[in-house]
């Protein structure tokens, strides 16, 4: 039963109808007494979720009205930034990528009492940078970080000090946020004898003890701290602004998993996370966001989730041996030549496979070992033509079907190339390529609303390369009606991409230029 809203102002009792756009609870008579009750505390409590817990997901967060799609649900502020645990040269104040010295033969600009490399003077100050560098200078620590030039850039693992220092640091400068870090999950048993936490343990732990002098902290509050980090912690990914680090985000971080999520998340200038609704959630349904690709199989998957989250997924998608009927991760099999092989229990990484029409097995081991040889031939293909993939997909028709991982990556890669490789442009395709461009995308999309559908930024990219190839088909067709018919339908598309794209700043050019295109093609074919 849908629950009504009160009728009556929140300040002034009076009769009301002008409803809280955030949580759609509370009503007002105005304004003014909208800002007022956000000032005395509504502010807090102006959410369209609550946290709630159970025994397979722990703490998770649900919805507490419908929402639709495209709704924002959650917007949230770093609590921490930083480097990830290797990354390449950035600055320690703004976080951005450091570009080359103007001079092959300079070095980049060093921190004055420290040394690690920043944009230039001005990152000194940045409130990010000041702490470390004072803990730095203390034990006259100096980075070894430098430019060389004809090098090829590499990942620093000296990093990874970085963002657990300011973690650190937060015990005594914030206590609040460093109690809102600790109050978030670790899995740091599970951790401790993976090879990176071993290397961590000889490495990290006698700089931050005996370098840095901070011998008040124990192994494992320091080896906790980094498997919360690991854990809980976002990459964030503004290539406009060259920043490629991870930030940590409390309550985004109580936000489940599912292989066939209910959100997606975009960051804004100011680092914040901002979650958005990709499809109608019902009241009561748990928010949800996916870590892992959708094109890949179940057992990648919850391999994946288990060495990088620490835990086994059992979503819905998961805990069906068919992928909710697209067989992603199975393969033909070559006995009976017809029937598909899948795993007689999905939530069993080590169970048996088995053909569905005939009595042919395999063990897990087996269907691993063949996905491995699979994916880094896939891999490590030529991806500057569509030819080497539409090989790869020809040359084992025999054992992979359409829908098969390795096959929809191939897919996927190749509705990027046809129309943007070289001698591949879309002014270059042939008919046929054109059509190919077409069928990947529709083949690709349909899949896309079982796995990952609605306002996904993965359907948004599909439809933009099928849009620009029917206003292709289109601007080659002789009969007017039926280029009036294909621009129809590129029309329709574009539409919906400007719907799910809306909150993608750097998108929004291109589809002014798409738009452009359009018009200009209607026009020409009236």
């Amino acid at each position: 039963m849908t629950t009504l809203p009160p009728t009556s102002c929140a300040v002034c009792k009076v009769r009301a109808s002008q409803l809280c756009a955030g949580c759609r609870s509370v009503v007002y008579c105005s304004r003014e007494h909208q800002k007022e009750d956000w000032k005395r505390g509504h502010k807090q409590q102006c959410k369209c979720y609550e946290i709630a817990s159970n025994e397979l997901l722990g703490r998770h967060l649900r919805a507490t009205r419908d929402l639709q799609a495209g709704e924002q649900i959650l917007r949230e502020a770093p609590l921490v930034i930083g480097p990830k645990v290797a990354s390449a040269p950035l600055c320690l104040g703004c976080h951005r990528h450091l570009l080359p010295p103007e001079s092959p033969h300079r070095n980049y600009y060093k921190c004055r009492h420290c040394s690690w490399p920043l944009c230039g003077s001005k990152c000194e100050g940045a409130p990010a940078h000041v702490e470390e560098c004072k803990l730095m200078t203390a034990s006259n620590f100096q980075s070894k970080i430098n430019y060389s030039a004809g090098e090829e850039e590499k990942k620093e693992s000296a990093y990874c000090v970085i963002m657990l220092l300011r973690c650190m640091q937060l015990k005594h400068s914030n206590p609040s946020a460093y109690a809102r870090l600790c109050a978030l999950e670790d899995h740091l048993q599970e951790r401790l004898n993976t090879p990176l936490y071993q290397v961590l343990r000889a490495n990290l732990i006698t700089f931050i003890k005996t370098v840095l002098g901070l011998r008040e902290w124990s192994e494992l509050q320091i080896l906790r701290i980094a498997a919360i980090l690991d854990t809980n912690t976002f990459e964030v990914r503004q290539p406009e602004q060259r920043r490629k680090i991870r930030a940590l985000f409390p309550e985004a971080a109580m936000i489940s998993h599912d292989c066939v999520p209910n959100m997606r998340h975009r960051f804004d200038d100011e680092m914040n996370i901002v979650f958005l609704a990709k499809r109608k959630i019902a009241k009561g349904e748990i928010l949800s966001i996916s870590y892992t690709q959708p094109l890949r199989s179940t057992i990648q998957r919850r391999l994946h989730l288990r060495q990088a989250k620490c835990f086994d997924c059992s979503c819905d998608r998961c805990s069906d041996a068919t992928e909710l009927g697209s067989f992603v991760g199975a393969h033909l099999c070559g006995k009976c030549k017809v029937g598909k092989v899948i795993s007689l229990n999905p939530l069993n990484n080590a169970s048996p496979w088995k053909c569905q029409l005939c009595n042919l097995r395999k063990t897990a081991k087996e269907v691993l070992s063949r996905d491995a040889q699979l994916q880094q031939e896939l891999e490590s293909m030529d991806k500057t033509t569509p030819l080497a993939l539409e090989d790869f997909i020809h040359r084992h028709r025999v054992e992979l079907h359409e829908t098969n991982t390795h096959v929809l990556q191939a897919k996927y890669a190749l509705t990027q190339l046809y129309g943007n490789a070289t001698g591949f442009l879309m002014e270059e395709l042939s008919e046929a390529d054109l059509e190919r461009k077409v069928e990947l995308c529709q083949e690709l999309l349909q899949l896309s609303d079982l796995f990952d559908g609605g306002w996904s930024i993965f359907r948004g990219n599909l439809l933009l390369d099928l849009e620009e190839a029917l206003v292709s088909q289109a601007s080659r067709m002789e009969n007017a009606d039926a280029c009036q018919e294909k621009l129809q339908q590129a029309a329709a598309i574009l539409d919906e991409i400007s719907n799910i794209m809306k909150h993608e700043r750097e998108m929004q050019q291109i589809i002014t230029e798409r738009q452009q295109i359009l018009n200009n093609a209607v026009e020409r074919f009236k």
